[in-house]
């Protein structure tokens, strides 16, 4: 009687006899989820089985029988006394789900108990011929269209959460966004960290967030120098972040052309870091170099072989 929902409210009994006593069954093969009893009861027992409904939901794609609806948005203030960590676990799922998009459409009030930056996104017409989207419609569409990877989907939902602090219009009514991606990148290490996000996982997502407004140019020498920013793992998780958006659509000849870049470039082994440049730190040391100046001439060197003036050979360097 006190189990969350009546799909997990059953039993199998030693004689193999299955007890349902709340239609449990029913609900499992009509893909409902549904409140044991009062739905009231069920989340002052335990707020997080508020997300745990929207959990199973997008990953299951069941929907939420109505009074369970009705009590979430009811009781989603009591997610404030839910550990961080816990509502990180539930959120990780949640957004790899395949159903995602309809949930966090349908939820954003839960949501933003735990993330209140989310709810001025939520209607924000963003009045640009660019967006046919309000930005949290645009957000969660770009959260359904990337791959489901929690870094990725984490930087698709808050790729855009610095543009209602930064939204302005000029005299013809056109929205702005300026500064959107520094600001959306600020709002996400904040917004990170107050789930207790690892350290790697936000500095990746804060990352992935901050470059998704840049335009790279899809030449050698800016693709490795992107590279070197972002590793080849986080530079393909970009481009197809870029690739899914509406804004890109009509860009994606150019984004394969990045891709077949840098695809070329790690062919060719090319240097776009300073572990694979060919001197070192002790090879500087050796020829007279000491403290800081040794990390600075690392770095420019590494800038002249980014930038194709220099090969990177070792006698060359040090020459």
């Amino acid at each position: 009687k006190r189990r969350d929902f009546t799909v997990n409210a059953m039993a199998l009994g030693l004689d193999g006899t299955i007890r349902d006593p709340f239609g449990g069954q029913e609900d499992l093969m009509a893909g409902i989820l549904r409140c044991v009893g009062e739905p009231d009861r069920r989340f002052d027992e335990d707020a997080l089985r508020i997300l745990r409904a929207l959990r199973f939901s997008a990953v299951l794609g069941f929907s939420i029988e109505e009074k369970t609806a009705a009590g979430i948005h009811k009781n989603k203030e009591l997610l404030g006394d839910i550990a961080a960590e816990r509502i990180q676990a539930e959120l990780f799922k949640l957004l790899c789900g395949k159903n995602a998009l309809a949930v966090m459409r349908a939820y954003p009030d839960v949501i933003g108990v735990f993330w209140p930056e989310v709810l001025p996104m939520v209607g924000l017409d963003q009045r640009n011929h660019h967006h046919c989207y309000d930005v949290w419609e645009h957000t969660i569409h770009a959260v359904a269209a990337v791959p489901p990877e929690p870094e990725v989907r984490y930087a698709a939902l808050l790729h855009d959460v610095g543009k209602v602090p930064t939204f302005t219009r000029d005299e013809t009514g056109r929205g702005h966004f300026y500064g959107h991606a520094a600001a959306s990148e600020e709002l996400a290490d904040v917004m990170l960290r107050r789930l207790k996000c690892s350290r790697s996982f936000r500095e990746t997502v804060v990352r992935l967030v901050a470059w998704h407004d840049r335009n790279i140019p899809r030449t050698d020498k800016a693709v490795r120098r992107a590279l070197g920013k972002l590793g080849e793992r986080d530079l393909r998780r970009l481009i197809a972040n870029l690739a899914q958006s509406p804004t890109y659509f009509s860009r994606q000849r150019e984004l394969d052309k990045g891709e077949a870049i840098l695809d070329k470039l790690l062919a060719e082994d090319a240097c776009f870091s300073l572990k694979q440049l060919a001197v070192n730190g002790k090879d500087l040391t050796k020829i007279g170099l000491s403290g800081p100046a040794v990390g600075r001439m690392l770095n420019a060197l590494l800038d002249r072989v980014v930038d194709g003036d220099v090969p990177n050979e070792r006698e060359a360097l040090l020459k």
